[in-house]
């Protein structure tokens, strides 16, 4: 994948959140499920909470091509088209799709 989730890319407010997530419906309903639920109990830290688990969320969607990538990624997958495709272990170490190891730079 050649983008990168950009942090800056969305506001940490829940009108951006709820904004950015227009590009993927079934986060948007959840975030506003559990916005929603935090806000009826009158729960700041729960609020808070809310934001801080789809804010990242929100920057993936408003960051320009991220998500097209990724779903490129996964239909290219699910159709066997790995050539080229580099998948990292829990070290960074790159490997293809058949476990050989492949110099691919390190770890973004």
């Amino acid at each position: 994948m050649t983008h990168e989730v950009d942090p800056n890319s969305c506001e940490r407010t829940p009108e951006a959140i709820r904004a950015a997530l227009q590009r993927r419906r079934d986060w948007l309903q959840a975030f506003e499920q559990e916005w929603l639920s935090a806000a009826a109990d009158f729960d700041q830290s729960a609020l808070d909470a809310v934001i801080g688990k789809w804010f990242p969320f929100a920057c993936a969607c408003a960051t320009p091509g991220y998500l097209d990538d990724v779903e490129q990624t996964v239909k290219r997958m699910t159709e066997d088209d790995t050539e080229g495709l580099v998948f990292r272990d829990a070290e960074g170490h790159g490997y293809d799709a058949d476990g050989r190891p492949v110099d691919a730079g390190g770890r973004r």
